[in-house]
Order: C-alpha cells, then sequence, then structure tokens
C-alpha cells in the first residue's frame, strides 16, 4: 500500500466515525497538502503533507489558524471558503499529520474579475484581516524566503547572487519595523480566489502571518505585473487610483519584497526538484530588470 493509500484509508476512518458514510475519495490535490473530496458529500479533506514531528507540531497549528481564520471572514462578511458544518471541522491526527474538513466547491467557470473588482476583493480582505487578533507569525510567509535564500547561496548565477544581495537588503529593512506589520493573508494571489456558485471565494489561509502594509495587494498583483509589464491591467488600475495607495514607497516595498520571496522561493524549490523549473526561470530573467524600474514608475504615477 502507497503512503497516499495510506493516508487515504485513515482520513476514510476518521470520515466513517463522524458518521459519514459510502464514500468514495477523490484526490484532487498532492501538493503541500493532500486535498480529497470526500464524494459524494460536499466535504474536502485537506491533510498536511510533513516529515517529521516538527513539522507535524507546525502543520496542527497552521491547520488550527486557518478554521479560525476563514471563519472570522465570515463574520466580516469577506467571500471565503469554510469549514465544513456538516461534521466536526477538525484538526484530526491521522498517522503523524493533521487534517480538517471543509466545505467542497464543485467546479465552475466564472469571468476573471475585472481590475476594479480584484481591486475591492483584496480590499475587503485586507480590511478584514486587520481584525483578527489571534496571535499569527511574525514574518511568517517569509521566514521560508529567508531559508531559500540560505540554500541558493551556492548558486554561482550571478542573477541568483544579485537577486540575494537585494534580498538581504530588504529583510533587514522588513525586521527593522515589525512593529508597522499587520494581518494579512499572506498569499493573496489570484490562484487563491476560487470560481464559486456564489461568486469568487478567498481561499488557502496557511500563510497568514504579520506582514508590511500593502502586503496582500503586493502578492495578488505582483507577479500579474512580472509576466505581463507595467501595463497589466490590475496594476495600471491601482496606480491610476490614488485613493487605493496612500503610501506609495510602503507599496513599491510590497511589491519588491513580494517578487523577491516567489522569485526565490519558486528557484529554490525547483533546483530541489520540488517546483516547476522553467518557470523559476522565466520569473528569474524578469526579476532583476522589473524591481530595478518599480520605485521609478510608481514614484512617477503618483507624481502625475
Amino acid at each position: 500500500m502507497s503512503n497516499i493509500d495510506k493516508l487515504v484509508s485513515q482520513v476514510l476512518f476518521v470520515a466513517k466515525t463522524n458518521g459519514l458514510a459510502e464514500i468514495t475519495p477523490i484526490v484532487l490535490s498532492n501538493g503541500g497538502n493532500l486535498i480529497i473530496h470526500l464524494a459524494p458529500h460536499s466535504i474536502v479533506a485537506r491533510l498536511a503533507n510533513v516529515i517529521s514531528k516538527e513539522e507535524a507540531d507546525l502543520a496542527y497549528k497552521r491547520l488550527y489558524r486557518e478554521l479560525e481564520v476563514a471563519r472570522h471572514l465570515q463574520i466580516k462578511n469577506v467571500p471565503v471558503l469554510l469549514p465544513t458544518d456538516l461534521v466536526d471541522a477538525g484538526p484530526y491526527d491521522v498517522d503523524g499529520t493533521w487534517m480538517t474538513f471543509w466545505n467542497y466547491v464543485p467546479p465552475i467557470q466564472l469571468q476573471r474579475p475585472s481590475p476594479s473588482e480584484a481591486v475591492g476583493l483584496v480590499s475587503g480582505l485586507s480590511i478584514a484581516m486587520k481584525d483578527f487578533s489571534d496571535e499569527l507569525p511574525v514574518l511568517g510567509v517569509w521566514e521560508r524566503t529567508s531559508q531559500s535564500a540560505a540554500r541558493l547561496m551556492k548558486r554561482s548565477d550571478q542573477r541568483i547572487q544579485a537577486l540575494l544581495k537585494l534580498f538581504h537588503k530588504v529583510d533587514k529593512q522588513m525586521r527593522l519595523e515589525t512593529r508597522l506589520l499587520i494581518p494579512c493573508h499572506g498569499d493573496a494571489h489570484a490562484r487563491n480566489l476560487v470560481p464559486s456558485s456564489e461568486g469568487w471565494i478567498w481561499t488557502d489561509f496557511e500563510d497568514v502571518s504579520l506582514m508590511p502594509a500593502y502586503w496582500d495587494l503586493a502578492s495578488f498583483v505582483g507577479n500579474l505585473a512580472l509576466f505581463n509589464g507595467f501595463k497589466e491591467p490590475t496594476f495600471r488600475y491601482i496606480l491610476s487610483n490614488k485613493d487605493i495607495v496612500v503610501d506609495p514607497k510602503a507599496f513599491s516595498f510590497a511589491i519588491t519584497a513580494r517578487i523577491l520571496m516567489s522569485t526565490l522561493g519558486n528557484l529554490d524549490y525547483a533546483i530541489e526538484g520540488y517546483g516547476d523549473l522553467k518557470f523559476a526561470t522565466q520569473q528569474l530573467e524578469l526579476t532583476g530588470d522589473f524591481i530595478s524600474q518599480i520605485d521609478q514608475i510608481i514614484e512617477e504615477k503618483y507624481r502625475n
């Protein structure tokens, strides 16, 4: 029996002890998390893939925090994927890792949000997150990038070394201003907006952290602008509406840091054999020039 088959078997056991019967398990994803639809029930099991006791302890805290954040956002009327209310959502101990139960959202096609709709979704999320009062990791999502940067130090590619030099500068500034950090989704990019019968809803709260201002907005628009240029519609919409960003310097810093995080993290994981090396290399080729222009572009837009 494979490890996945073993986990699925234990998930079914937990589900049956909660009164769910005649389940057909359908694996939807097996990346950082193993995600299983417990058909025909409208429930998804989400398991953290971990390899050590220390990681299991962190996984429990992360999954428990995800449940609390989702419930908080629901109270704040933010469109969000919710834990199931058909059974106790967990977390549950499953063979040394942890699992939670969520609502299943059937696949549906929706028109991509317009720039104004996208910014509205991010703004609503960010405003609601500011009121989340439970303890959050300081720079939690950023710390993984620090680990990636350390592993990439041995790489001789001058493009990587140039980004690492900038990373250490940004990292130092970020850690000097921790009192200014605010609760954030942490990874609010477009792929974490899921189309549903009720419209677009936010999902994937495992990276909720205390982060710099505009982090969620930068997370949404950063890679869009990186791959499509400074005239990318959502980025252009943000810069053309000065009431969206009241502190352009802070926004520029957040975009710079977010793109560094994405590029260095994806490159590290790809080199280690866990990611898409072609995509990571594309990011590497674009990031240096993009970051070198971002301050000037934003400054010029807000000066006009």
